[in-house]
């Protein structure tokens, strides 16, 4: 996947998060107990992830990319 599909892809599941979250403030479904635990599980842990991955994601990805390995030789 281009990073630029994964950077729209990341947002977009940002985004659809944030709404469950307003949702779940400004709506009467915090009382629901499957939705509360739907966002305890599921949504919060996802929003944290992508959103560290949209802010810090490039250095990730920069020190995946120039990561070497030493190699060792063995003179005689």
């Amino acid at each position: 996947m281009k990073t630029a599909q994964l950077r729209t892809l990341t947002r977009w599941i940002h985004l659809l998060g944030a709404a469950a979250i307003g949702i779940y403030v400004y709506a009467p479904w915090h009382t629901i107990r499957w939705f509360t635990l739907l966002m305890q599980i599921l949504v919060i842990p996802a929003l944290s992830l992508t959103g560290l991955w949209l802010w810090k994601g490039h250095l990730l990805r920069r020190k995946k990319d120039t990561r070497s390995f030493p190699v060792h030789t063995f003179h005689s």
